[in-house]
C-alpha cells in the first residue's frame, strides 16, 4: 500500500467527493468543487516528490503533439453532444444563477477552471495512465517502463476512464487518444498536457458560449 497509497488516496477523495456531488443541492455545488479541487491538490504537492515520472522534460515535437491531440479532443467532446448517448444525465449549474454575487461567481469560475485544467489532468494521468496502466502489467508496477503497452491493460484503461464521464464515448476517445500518446512519448507529460489543453479549452467554450452543461 505504501507504493500506492499516493496515486489511490488522492483519486479516491476524488471519486468520493464527486459522488457527493450528486446528492446535495446544487447552491453546495461550487463549494464542493472548490473543496476538492483543494483537498486534492493539497494531496498531490505534498505527495510530489512520490511521483518521479513527473521530473522529466519534454521535447518540443511532443509538446506540439499534446496540443494537437487535446484540441482534438476537444473538438469530439464538443461535437458529439446530444448525438451520443450519455451515462445519466449531468446537473446544469451556472454560478451566476446560483449566487447573488458576481465575485463570488467569478471566484467559483476561476477555481473550476484551475481544477478542471491543473489538477484533474495530473490526478487523473498519474493515476489511470502512470499508475494503473503498469499495474495491470505487473502488481510490482515501477518495474514496468511507462507507456508499456499490451491489449489487456491499455483498453481496459481506456473503457474504466470513459465509465468515469457522463459523456462516455468521447470519454472513451479522450482514454485512447491520451493512452497512444503515453506510449508513444514515453513521457507522462505528453498526455497531461493534452489532458490540460482538452479541459482548459472546455472550460474556455463554457465561459464564451454559456453551454453549463460541459461543466
Amino acid at each position: 500500500m505504501a507504493k500506492t497509497r499516493h496515486y489511490i488516496v488522492p483519486f479516491g477523495l476524488f471519486l468520493a467527493l464527486t459522488f457527493l456531488g450528486s446528492y446535495i443541492p446544487s447552491k453546495f455545488h461550487f463549494y464542493l468543487y472548490a473543496l476538492k479541487t483543494f483537498s486534492v491538490g493539497f494531496l498531490l504537492f505534498y505527495w510530489r516528490r512520490k511521483f518521479v515520472e513527473l521530473y522529466t522534460s519534454i521535447k518540443a515535437q511532443e509538446i506540439l503533439l499534446a496540443l494537437v491531440s487535446g484540441l482534438f479532443v476537444l473538438v469530439c467532446w464538443i461535437g458529439a453532444e446530444g448525438i451520443l448517448p450519455t451515462i445519466g444525465t449531468p446537473r446544469v449549474v451556472s454560478p451566476f444563477e446560483e449566487t447573488s454575487s458576481p465575485g463570488l461567481a467569478w471566484s467559483f469560475i476561476i477555481i473550476r477552471l484551475f481544477g478542471a485544467a491543473v489538477v484533474v489532468p495530473v490526478l487523473e494521468e498519474l493515476f489511470w495512465r502512470s499508475f494503473l496502466m503498469r499495474y495491470l502489467i505487473d502488481k510490482d508496477f515501477h518495474k514496468v517502463p511507462l507507456g508499456a503497452y499490451t491489449h489487456f491493460s491499455f483498453w481496459t484503461i481506456a473503457i474504466l476512464f470513459a465509465l468515469e464521464h457522463f459523456r462516455i464515448f468521447p470519454g472513451f476517445l479522450a482514454g485512447v487518444v491520451y493512452g497512444s500518446l503515453l506510449c508513444y512519448t514515453r513521457n507522462i507529460w505528453g498526455p497531461i498536457l493534452s489532458h490540460v489543453v482538452t479541459n482548459l479549452g472546455l472550460g474556455l467554450y463554457v465561459l464564451f458560449t454559456g453551454q453549463w452543461i460541459f461543466w
